[in-house]
């Protein structure tokens, strides 16, 4: 498993498409954070903002550069064929998709670091933002005030709360990978799940129920600086718990398709 692993992250460092995706990333956090301070001093309309702008909000940049990294770096071993001389080697598929989800957890938090690093970095600086969009990342900068012991410590827990998050809605990115085997398909599909999933969640009550047992269906707008124990553990549980629930039909997945 060791040399599985030690090729895979080879492979993450090595690759053009991680760099690029983390490069517009870093472009993205600070278009997003430059919005929020016109916003605040009347350079841009909140409309504006809400509109074009929104596309760079972490949420939607996690979604769509995770859904690319996905599909160009980690499902390149199905259409290489690694994955065949993977288990002709003798490793076994457990250990396959383990790999996959760890490398997954490596590129989500790639894709997020410029986003909590400025969030750090602007929360401590005395100047005023305006949370044009309820993510996280706009909701602690927009509420910070008084630098303290407290403010890091929220800072960490809304990190790594939502972090949990994006990595369980990316998860569902595994699953394509080992059902459709192309880097297309699975770039797609992660996206539009991505994207309806969200939404589809407030059409009515009985949807709105279940989707808040999914990573899907959690309520972005809760995160900010008074950030409730309660809301980070069962985020936390729901997003680790998915992530399980996918690695089991990964695995069964994984299996029919070898026995036939």
């Amino acid at each position: 498993m060791s040399s599985l692993v030690r090729s895979d992250f080879f492979k993450i460092i090595s690759s053009k498409a991680t760099w690029v995706m983390l490069l517009v990333s870093i472009i993205g956090s600070i278009v997003l954070i430059s919005s929020a301070y016109f916003v605040d001093t009347g350079g841009i309309s909140v409309e504006t903002a809400t509109g074009a702008l929104s596309l760079f909000a972490e949420p939607q940049m996690i979604a769509l550069l995770g859904s690319i990294v996905v599909g160009i770096i980690l499902c390149t071993d199905f259409e290489n064929k690694q994955i065949e001389s993977a288990i002709a080697n003798g490793h076994s598929r457990s250990n396959i998709i383990i790999i996959k989800f760890f490398n997954l957890t490596v590129l989500t938090f790639l894709i997020y670091l410029p986003y909590i690093l400025l969030m750090a970095i602007l929360s401590i600086i005395n100047i005023d933002f305006q949370g044009f969009l309820p993510t996280p990342v706009l909701n602690v900068i927009a509420d910070s005030s008084e630098i303290d012991l407290n403010l890091f410590i929220n800072i960490i827990i809304v990190s790594f709360t939502s972090l949990f998050i994006y990595i369980g809605q990316l998860s569902i990115s595994i699953l394509y990978m080992f059902i459709f085997k192309r880097s297309v398909l699975v770039i797609a599909t992660t996206y539009i799940t991505i994207l309806i999933l969200g939404p589809i969640s407030s059409l009515n009550d009985t949807l709105n129920s279940i989707m808040t047992f999914t990573p899907y269906g959690i309520d972005l707008t809760q995160f900010h600086m008074n950030l409730e124990m309660g809301f980070v553990f069962k985020s936390i549980i729901i997003s680790v718990v998915f992530t399980l629930v996918l690695y089991l039909v990964c695995y069964l997945s994984f299996r029919r398709a070898e026995v036939k």
